[in-house]
């Protein structure tokens, strides 16, 4: 029974990940992601949900007394274009452009929401 008290929640366990990763200045093997408590087969499950997630839209959470409500925050549009800017493998001007144009869709989308 002790062992359930110490196992972490799914949160505790992407905030540890994501410390070790800030922590690292260097690509690092996932290997390392023993020192969080996380054998191989279960790093690679985080490691590509975590890419999954961070490929989707972004979205707001609401919480209000009784409900917790969930805004898509980007459209296509925007999600395709943060995906150009933080594409390192492309030249330096097109990521440019393409930051250009999600804060361009971004200030548009907010302002016709109002």
């Amino acid at each position: 029974m002790a062992e359930t008290k110490n196992r972490r929640t799914l949160l505790e366990r992407a905030q540890a990940i994501f410390k070790l990763v800030e922590y690292e200045d260097d690509p690092f093997p996932k290997s390392k992601l023993q020192k969080v408590g996380l054998n191989p087969t279960t790093a690679e499950k985080w490691l590509d949900l975590i890419v999954y997630i961070q490929k989707q839209p972004r979205i707001r959470l609401i919480r209000t007394r009784n409900n917790t409500i969930i805004e898509k925050h980007e459209q296509k549009y925007h999600t395709m274009s943060r995906e150009i800017f933080m594409d390192s493998n492309r030249s330096y001007e097109e990521r440019f452009h393409a930051l250009q144009d999600y804060l361009s869709a971004l200030i548009t989308s907010e302002k016709l929401r109002g």
